[in-house]
């Protein structure tokens, strides 16, 4: 059960991927390590349509009142379903900028800083259920997450 928890992470990590282009640039060898781990994700995603629904649906959906499985990988398919909405929201910031792209100056660290944002999330969530703890100290996040999953 404590690597069936771990799973539902990928989703935010597949889809948050984009945001770690400029610490890539900076330091090639998180770079490979990505494409090594993540890249056979990476093509799945990006050529089967709708795959990031479609797993956003399945941890949502499939898992809000599926009792048979661990509540424990119930509450963690529900908070990494809701890590990736929040990466919903610098999504439409930078698509809102329309054809004019803003500076690299002002891009870049926005960026890193989304992408350390959500990795930190990630990784602690990874590590508490690795660990036999619930991951549940993520602000609003993990309240939500809780209330999505319910009293049983």
């Amino acid at each position: 059960d404590r690597l069936k928890a771990c799973v539902p992470y990928l989703l935010p990590l597949i889809d948050g991927d984009q945001f770690a282009h400029y610490i890539f640039l900076r330091v090639p060898a998180l770079g490979a390590l990505n494409d090594f781990f993540l890249g056979p994700l990476l093509t799945i995603s990006n050529n089967v349509p709708f795959f990031g629904v479609g797993l956003f649906v399945a941890f949502t959906l499939g898992t809000r009142f599926n009792t048979d499985i661990n509540r424990n990988v119930r509450f963690s398919a529900q908070q990494a379903a809701l890590i990736d909405v929040a990466l919903i929201f610098p999504e439409l910031i930078g698509s809102s900028t329309g054809d004019e792209p803003l500076p690299r100056a002002l891009l870049e660290p926005c960026n890193n800083f989304i992408w350390y944002a959500y990795m930190s999330a990630v990784i602690y969530c990874v590590y508490s259920n690795l660990s036999g703890r619930k991951p549940d100290q993520i602000p609003f996040i993990s309240a939500y997450s809780e209330l999505m999953v319910g009293p049983l």
